[in-house]
């Protein structure tokens, strides 16, 4: 009889060995070699997760808050299918995961039998690796060849950046026997406390010709931009360096891994106002990280298309919708840039205006919603913004709830989104993710709709032992699609196709699960808010908000 379990056992070694540490199953019959692997391999945290979708969330959060890929375990048949949207997100985010799916043997492909589909490259070009294992054999070069299938799925997962997939077939009886189970155990409890060797990190340094250093030190008005990046992918040191030396004002994103207490925050504001544009127009612009997603900017950079463009990126994958970068560099955080052939620039007249035009929109900011008298959208994010500090990590939910931290809010380095793909899927458990990777309190702040699509998250987030707080803005629907010419041009399909509020009573739901819950209907309840790191318990807030209101605040500040 085939030892399946001194296979799956060489793989659980072998992705210890490269660093891996979480693995996150859910429950199957055709997968159980490789849960009893994982399950008495000493050195993994565990999270069991019955919906496959939200497992595979989980597992993405957990690789963007480390950089290191969580393994994800399932059964055969659709189970795999679940896993899709997150595998997505994984590689147009840069995010690394291990997907390990069992299978059934070829004897019983393409004939009908049960929870059996195609599993050879389920997920097409997505995976950035694929190994298909076939059947477990009992020799010590396939033994070989399986650890090695899985340091190739780690080293890709990385270093391309987004999920690895390993199918294993696996032929009945699945389950070992007593002996073969000890040995297994024996072989990963010696596995888990042998040393190993953390493979040599190379850095290298960034060294400019003279072409870039002439666009450098001839520019009069540089313009630095931080889109979206994974905290393990930031190039914080290299660009806080580069502001420095330019003395150049730096417009940052919600997510980009980057704090700043001079940075641009309120660039939402003016950058809509067509008649800055000109007088704002930079002559050298300088982009970290990914492609930026706030319509101002994606806007402003198409008109200003003419503009050289330097790209430093902590990901091998293009990002450039305006298609205006002359320059790109491909950087690991480690890697160090030669500043010497730039002369250091004093702060000017350029600097001093786009200075100006943040504090009069801040101060604008402040006094509309202090003139509101209903709770809106903006009242909680900068209320949240303000009053959480790195010692939290913030997951951000896509369509408005990022978007609003932007025009609300302000970033910071412990900032987190989902921008891959944008989707509003899996978003609280790709927060669950993080808490379970970091261990630090987290906040999820996210909207009704996407809540309610990731609801299955509260199986797993009601086991959660570190401060998690779920901050929904529910404002009935989605609201981002009033700013789409359909709003006005057929209010008599917009609420039913494409706003779509949902009557669910969310205090009933979090508790059924069970989670404490916080209803906030006013400003006034909002400003009294106090969440402690000590807490025990996950906790949900619900912020009950004017959707009119809401979006008019909007409309004035895009003024």
């Amino acid at each position: 009889m085939t030892n399946h379990l001194r296979w799956t056992s060489a793989i659980a070694n072998s992705l210890y060995e490269q660093g891996v540490r979480h693995v996150v199953l859910s429950p199957g019959s055709r997968s159980t070699p490789l849960t009893l692997a994982f399950a008495n391999h000493p050195g993994f945290d565990k999270t069991v997760v019955l919906d496959e979708r939200s497992a595979a969330f989980i597992a993405l959060g957990i690789g963007k808050e480390s950089g290191i890929p969580a393994v994800l375990i399932c059964t055969s048949g659709s189970a795999a299918a679940n896993y899709y949207p997150a595998i997505i997100e994984a590689k147009e985010s840069g995010a690394p995961l291990i997907v390990l799916t069992a299978d059934r043997p070829p004897h019983l492909r393409g004939i009908g039998s049960s929870q059996t589909i195609d599993q050879i490259k389920l997920f097409g070009d997505q995976a950035v690796f694929f190994h298909e294992s076939g059947e477990p054999v009992d020799q010590e070069i396939d033994i070989q060849r399986i650890s090695l299938a899985a340091k190739q799925a780690v080293n890709d997962a990385i270093r391309i950046g987004g999920a690895s997939h390993i199918n294993l077939p696996f032929r009945k009886p699945l389950e070992p026997t007593e002996d073969q189970l000890d040995d297994a155990i024996e072989s990963m409890s010696k596995a888990s406390s042998a040393k190993h060797t953390k493979p040599a990190e190379i850095s290298r340094t960034v060294h400019f010709n003279e072409e870039l250093s002439t666009l450098f030190n001839q520019s009069e008005k540089p313009l630095i931009i931080a889109g979206p990046a994974n905290h393990h992918q930031s190039l914080a040191k290299s660009a806080i360096e580069l502001r420095d030396k330019l003395s150049a004002p730096f417009i940052l994103e919600p997510g980009s891994a980057l704090s700043l207490e001079n940075g641009l925050f309120r660039f939402e504001q003016f950058l809509r106002n067509k008649e800055y544009l000109n007088s704002l127009k930079p002559d050298l612009i300088i982009r970290i990280g990914d492609q930026p997603f706030t319509k101002s900017l994606l806007t402003t950079m198409d008109v200003w298309a003419d503009v050289d463009v330097i790209h430093f990126s902590g990901r091998e994958a293009w990002q450039d919708s305006a298609m205006s970068t002359k320059h790109r560099f491909v950087m690991d955080p480690n890697d160090t840039v030669d500043f010497a052939s730039i002369e250091k620039k004093p702060a000017t007249d350029w600097l001093k205006k786009w200075e100006t035009l943040e504090k009069y929109s801040e101060l604008t900011l402040q006094d509309c919603l202090q003139k509101s008298p209903q709770l809106s959208d903006g009242h909680v994010f900068n209320h949240i913004s303000n009053q959480f500090s790195d010692k939290w990590n913030v997951m951000i939910s896509n369509s408005l709830p990022v978007r609003d931290m932007s025009l609300f809010g302000k970033p910071t380095a412990t900032q987190f989104v989902n921008r891959g793909t944008a989707g509003i899927d899996g978003v609280l458990s790709t927060g669950v993710g993080i808490s379970r990777s970091s261990k630090k309190p987290t906040l999820c702040l996210i909207g009704d709709l996407a809540f309610l699509h990731d609801s299955n998250a509260l199986l797993t987030l009601q086991k959660v032992k570190t401060p998690f707080v779920v901050m929904i803005i529910n404002n009935q629907g989605g609201n981002i699609f009033r700013m789409l010419p359909i709003y006005d041009q057929n209010r008599s399909n917009y609420n039913e196709f494409f706003e779509t509020p949902q009557n669910v009573d969310i205090e009933h739901l979090t508790k059924a699960h069970p989670i404490d819950y916080q209803k906030i209907d006013t400003f006034e309840e909002l400003k009294k808010l106090t969440l402690s790191t000590d807490m025990s318990k996950p906790l949900i807030i619900e912020c009950v908000t004017d959707s009119d209101e809401s979006m008019r605040i909007r409309k004035e500040l895009w003024g």
